[in-house]
């Protein structure tokens, strides 16, 4: 049985899917233009590997550090203009550090960017939460999930054609598509009404109601250990094992990371679909089993083709999880408990942050196997807590912005 029943007129994706997923296209090419550029950048400034470190880890380390200041902002502010407005901030940031004449104001830039990365994570789940109902929110994170991908697929071999005009072009790039995406949220995406505000300013349900939910537990223990293993442990193996195993030259790893994207990409639909027919609960076990087991895989390939397999077996696996941990926030937290948003959040960039860290002490120490099945180990938890959730959708905890949204429509379907 599904966690959800759609109508039997399954209906299109509401318009405001399609301008998110646009958007996240839009910012993950620009991300996917600069990030590979933005090492070899600062190493221009005479720098040691790990104040390079520094650089690329200071994002996420400011969001995670500023993500309870942005849901706390999204109660006054309204998720529309959070959104713009961080949007806005991380393009001003981006452009600052193109323009960096030191190491410390390029590290200073690039972690004032993560304040802005967590007011649009924040406020953009909160309206992709509140724009689809509970029938499609499957296809909805995955469709919205499916611009990061696509954008992230492209922006690599973009930077590079970019990178050869100017080592500062990338930036501009990349402040570029952050501007043109923030006035597509401004034309195209209805403000916030004024009685939604004051309804957010006016309810509230804290991390100490939410935590009582199993789906919240499950959710929070499946995005730690998707951010450990799949953004974190997965990003510094791969490379390693590739160039320093198989002695295959980096251009390898890149084809493989881009092949893994396109079938991570190619599924979407289908984890969507699942997402919504076949239900949440399922998804997360079926999809947390895939990635543990491809995570032992990963630790005992001895080649190159089997690997890039392994990697597309794992990229679905990950794509089926996320999609329905997503799903089942949406069920579980409102948006008055914005708390619960940015909790959802740091848990992902706890991992992703930790995940690396302990797998190279381990790779040091130990082995990488070890690294891997350490991962494996965590993506496990979180399949045995997602075992113990409902299977049907139960009520959330307090109002959600969905109901307070259609409350602020006029006749005409605009806000007021």
């Amino acid at each position: 049985m599904s966690d959800s029943a759609p109508p039997a007129n399954h209906s299109r994706l509401p318009r405001e899917v399609w301008i998110l997923a646009g958007v996240n296209f839009l910012i993950a090419v620009g991300f996917g233009v600069m990030s590979p550029i933005l090492p070899v950048y600062a190493r221009t400034f005479g720098v040691t590997s790990f104040m390079i470190g520094l650089v690329v880890s200071s994002l996420s380390v400011l969001r995670l550090s500023t993500m309870p200041v942005s849901s706390w902002l999204l109660r006054y502010v309204g998720p529309r203009e959070l959104a713009i407005g961080g949007t806005m901030l991380i393009a001003f940031t981006t452009f600052m550090m193109g323009v960096s004449q030191t190491y410390w104001g390029l590290l200073v830039w690039r972690g004032l960017s993560g304040f802005g990365s967590a007011l649009f994570m924040v406020s953009s789940m909160a309206l992709l939460f509140a724009a689809a109902p509970a029938h499609q929110r499957g296809r909805a994170n995955a469709f919205s999930g499916g611009g990061f991908v696509l954008g992230g697929m492209a922006g690599p071999g973009l930077g590079g054609l970019i990178a050869a005009v100017s080592m500062h072009a990338p930036f501009f790039f990349y402040a570029g598509t952050l501007v043109v995406s923030a006035v597509v949220m401004l034309v195209w995406l209805p403000r916030t009404a004024i009685a939604t505000r004051q309804k957010l300013r006016e309810t509230s349900v804290g991390l100490s109601h939410l935590v009582r939910d199993r789906r919240f537990r499950a959710v929070l223990v499946v995005n730690f250990a998707n951010g450990w293993q799949s953004f974190g442990v997965r990003n510094l193996l791969l490379p390693l094992f590739i160039a320093e195993t198989l002695h295959l030259g980096t251009a390898w790893v890149g084809i493989a990371f881009t092949i893994a994207a396109a079938a991570q990409a190619a599924a979407l639909p289908l984890t969507g679909w699942g997402t919504d027919r076949l239900g949440r609960r399922f998804m997360m076990l079926a999809g947390g089993l895939v990635t543990a087991a491809m995570s032992v895989g990963l630790a005992f390939s001895g080649s190159y083709v089997v690997l890039v397999v392994l990697m597309c077996v794992y990229a679905i696996g990950a794509s089926a999880t996320g999609s329905a941990a997503q799903s089942m926030l949406a069920d579980t937290v409102p948006t008055s408990a914005r708390s619960g948003l940015a909790a959802y959040q740091m848990a992902g960039d706890i991992g992703q942050i930790l995940g690396p860290l302990v797998a190279g002490a381990i790779l040091d120490a130990v082995s990488m196997q070890v690294a891997w099945l350490v991962g494996a180990v965590i993506i496990v938890l979180g399949v045995v807590l997602a075992w113990g959730t409902p299977s049907g959708i139960q009520p959330q905890v307090g109002p959600g912005l969905g109901r307070m949204v259609h409350d602020g429509r006029d006749t005409d379907g605009t806000f007021e």
